[in-house]
C-alpha cells in the first residue's frame, strides 16, 4: 500500500527472464551484495582449500609417522627380547672352552658365570659336568645367585654339588645324546617348578657318541612369564618417544597359548598396528636345526604394537577432525560476517535509491496539488468562471488540495521528529467513535471528489481510550487516504469502530488492488510501496503506513493488516482500553447489549 517497494513490471516481450530473476538482477543493492560476497569468497575458497590440502597431507604424514614408530618399536623391541635370550649362551655356554669344561677349571669359570649371571637376571643358575677331570668326575656342580653373594675364595662353596638335579638333566642329556647336538633344550621339572634346560654338550671325537663335558642353564619357566620379560617390556616402552597430541603407543606380549603376559593397551583392545612373532629359545634363532631335540617345537611367543585399541587411519582423521571442524566454524563465521556486511550494504543502497525515490515522489506530490491550487485560484481570478456552482466546485477542489498538500507535510514533519526522536504523544481520555467521524466529516470533499461511497460504524457503549487526538486523527487520515489512493473501480470503503479483545479499535476496508501475502509484514517499513496497478508506478512518498505504525505503538496499541490481492485490504488500529475502564464497560456493555445494532453512519456524495 502506501509502504511497500516497487512491483516489478511485467516482462516485455523480448524479455525470457522469470519474473523474480528479473527483479533479482535488477536490484542494485542485490548485485552490490552478490559482488562483495564473490570477491570475499574467491580469496577465502582458495586459502581454505590449500588449508584443507595442508590437513590432508599433515594427517598422512602422521599416518606414515604413527606406521614407522609402530615397526620400529615391534622390530626393536623383538630384537631386544631375542639378544636378551641368546646372550647367557654367546657369552657363558659358548665363552667356556672344552679344555676348561673337561678339566672343571672352576677358578677360570667362576669369573665367566658370575659375569652370566649379572648380565642375565632371568637365568637361575649355571650348571656344570665332567667325565675327564679325575678329581671332579660325574659331579654336576651349581653356580647360582648364592654363589653370587659369597664373598669367600672358597670354590667349593660357590660351585657346590647338585645331584638332585644332575638325577634329572643327566639322563635326559644322555637320552638326547643319539641327535649328536651339541645344543640341546628340553624343559624340566626340577624342584617341583617347571624349568627351560639349555645344555652346550663337549664331545671328546667327531663321533659324537658320548660328551665329555657340559655347561648348561637353567631358566625358571614361571619367572621369565610373570617378571623377567614384562619388566623388559616396561623398560623398553619408557624409552619410547611418544608424539604429542596422538595416543601413546602400547605393547602386548602374548605366549605360546594367546595369553596376555604384559599389556599397556587399554582393556578390551583388540586392534594392533603390528606384530613380531619370536621362538622362546635361549639362542640364535639360526641354530634351531642344530639343536636337539629337532623334532621338539619350540613355544613361539607373540609382541603387539597398538595405540589404544584404534587404527592409524582413524586416529589420523580423528587428529585432523578438530582442525576441520575449526575450519569449518570460521567458514561459517566468515560466511556469517561477508553476509551481514553484505547485507548492510545492500540495505545502504536501496534506502539510498528509497530516499531517492522519496524526494522525487515528494516533490511529484507537492508540485501536483500546487499546480492545481494555482489553475483554479487564477481561473477564479481571471473571472472565467460563469456559474457560481462552477466556482463553488472550483473553491472545494482548491481547499481539496490544500488539504492534501497540509496532509502531506505533516506527514514529512511527524517523519522527521519520529526519525530524531522528537515525536512526544500526550494521550488524553477521549471518544474514538468521534474521533473516527470528525476525520471522515473531515474527508468529505475528498470521497465527493473521488466518487467514493464512505460507510462509518461506530459500535455504542465505547469506553473511552487514553490517546493523543491530533496523532491519532492523522493515523486515521493515512489510513483512509491509503485505501482511497489503491482503490479501483470499486469505491466503497467501510470505517468500522469496535471493541475487540481488551481494545478498542478503528477497522478501515476497501476493495482496493490488495497487497500480497509476502509484502504484508513490510508494507509499515519507512519508503516502502506497494505498485498501484493503476500506471505510472506506486504512488505517495512512502510514509504514511510507517507514521502509523509509530503512532499505534507510541500509544501501546497496535496495527494489523489483512489483504487479499485483488480483493481489498482492511487496517485494523487497536487501542489498548485502561486498566479499571474495561471491567466498568463490560458490565455495562452486557447491560446494554441491544445498543449494538445501532444503524451504521454514512457518508455518500450528493
Amino acid at each position: 500500500m502506501d509502504d511497500g517497494t516497487p512491483a516489478p513490471t511485467p516482462a516485455s516481450s523480448g524479455d525470457r527472464r522469470p519474473r523474480w530473476l528479473g527483479q533479482v538482477l535488477d536490484d542494485r543493492g542485490v548485485r552490490l551484495a552478490t559482488g562483495l560476497a564473490v570477491v570475499v569468497a574467491i580469496p577465502v575458497a582458495v586459502l581454505f582449500y590449500f588449508q584443507f590440502r595442508s590437513i590432508n597431507d599433515l594427517a598422512s604424514t602422521s599416518s606414515v609417522v604413527l606406521r614407522q614408530l609402530s615397526q620400529e618399536t615391534a622390530d626393536a623391541t623383538a630384537r631386544e627380547v631375542e639378544d636378551t635370550l641368546k646372550r647367557p649362551h654367546i657369552s657363558v655356554l659358548l665363552a667356556v672352552p672344552q679344555a676348561r669344561s673337561d678339566a672343571m677349571d672352576r677358578a677360570w669359570m667362576n669369573d665367566v658365570l658370575r659375569q652370566g649371571l649379572e648380565e642375565s637376571p632371568f637365568v637361575e643358575a649355571f650348571y656344570v659336568w665332567s667325565q675327564v677331570s679325575s678329581d671332579m668326575r660325574d659331579r654336576l656342580l651349581v653356580y647360582n645367585r648364592d654363589s653370587l653373594a659369597d664373598q669367600s675364595a672358597d670354590l667349593d662353596r660357590r660351585f657346590r654339588d647338585a645331584p638332585g638335579v644332575g638325577a634329572v638333566i643327566l639322563p635326559r642329556l644322555r637320552q638326547l645324546l643319539e641327535h649328536k647336538r651339541a645344543i640341546v633344550a628340553f624343559p624340566a621339572t626340577i624342584g617341583g617348578r617347571r624349568k627351560y634346560v639349555q645344555a652346550q654338550l663337549r664331545f671328546p671325537s667327531a663321533a659324537r657318541d658320548t660328551f665329555s663335558s657340559f655347561v648348561a642353564l637353567v631358566v625358571d619357566a614361571e619367572d621369565i612369564r610373570t617378571r623377567h620379560l614384562p619388566e623388559m617390556m616396561k623398560a623398553r616402552l619408557a624409552t619410547v618417544q611418544h608424539l604429542g597430541g596422538f595416543p601413546q603407543l602400547d605393547l602386548t606380549l602374548r605366549d605360546g597359548k594367546g595369553q596376555v603376559l604384559f599389556s599397556s593397551a587399554p582393556a578390551g583392545a583388540d586392534v594392533f598396528v603390528d606384530q613380531r612373532s619370536f621362538p622362546l629359545v635361549f639362542f640364535d634363532r639360526e641354530l634351531l636345526e642344530y639343536a636337539a631335540p629337532v623334532e621338539v617345537e619350540p613355544e613361539t611367543w607373540t609382541l603387539q604394537t597398538g595405540f589404544g585399541g584404534q587404527t592409524i587411519a582413524a586416529i589420523a582423521e580423528s587428529s585432523s577432525r578438530p582442525q576441520l571442524a575449526l575450519m569449518a566454524i570460521l567458514a561459517l563465521i566468515m560466511a556469517a560476517g561477508v553476509f551481514f556486511v553484505a547485507g548492510a550494504a545492500a540495505r545502504e543502497v536501496r534506502l539510498a535509491e528509497l530516499k531517492s525515490n522519496f524526494v522525487a515522489s515528494v516533490s511529484h506530490d507537492l508540485k501536483t496539488p500546487l499546480a492545481l491550487i494555482q489553475l483554479f485560484a487564477e481561473t477564479l481570478e481571471l473571472g472565467r468562471v460563469r456559474t457560481p456552482e462552477r466556482a463553488a466546485e472550483y473553491y472545494r477542489i482548491i481547499n481539496g488540495e490544500a488539504k492534501k498538500l497540509t496532509r502531506l507535510i505533516e506527514n514529512i514533519l511527524d517523519f522527521s521528529r519520529m526519525e530524531a526522536g522528537l515525536r512526544p504523544y500526550r494521550p488524553t481520555p477521549a471518544d474514538l467513535g468521534e474521533v473516527t467521524r470528525d476525520v471522515v466529516a473531515r474527508l468529505h470533499s475528498q470521497f465527493e471528489q473521488g466518487r467514493f461511497s464512505v460507510t462509518t460504524h461506530v459500535e455504542s457503549g465505547l469506553p473511552s481510550v487514553d490517546i493523543d487526538t491530533g496523532a491519532v486523527q492523522q493515523a486515521i487520515e493515512n489510513v483512509l487516504a491509503n485505501a482511497m489512493k489503491y482503490s479501483r473501480e470499486h469505491r466503497d470503503i467501510d470505517v468500522v469502530v469496535e471493541r475487540l479483545k481488551g481494545h478498542v479499535a478503528v477497522r478501515v476496508s476497501d476493495h482496493g488492488i490488495g497487497i500480497p501475502k509476502h509484502l504484508q509484514r513490510r508494507v509499515f517499513r519507512k519508503f516502502f510501496r506497494v505498485e498501484s496497478g493503476l500506471g505510472g508506478g506506486p504512488q505517495g512518498c512512502g510514509l504514511g503506513l510507517a507514521i502509523v505504525d509509530h503512532t499505534m505503538r507510541g500509544h501501546g496499541g497496535s496495527v494489523s493488516v489483512e489483504s487479499e490481492p485483488g480483493q481489498g485490504s482492511s487496517f485494523t488500529l487497536a487501542f489498548p482500553i485502561p486498566a479499571g475502564t474495561a471491567e466498568v464497560y463490560g458490565d455495562r456493555h452486557e447491560a446494554h447489549s441491544g445498543d449494538r445494532g445501532r444503524a451504521a453512519d454514512a457518508a455518500r456524495p450528493a
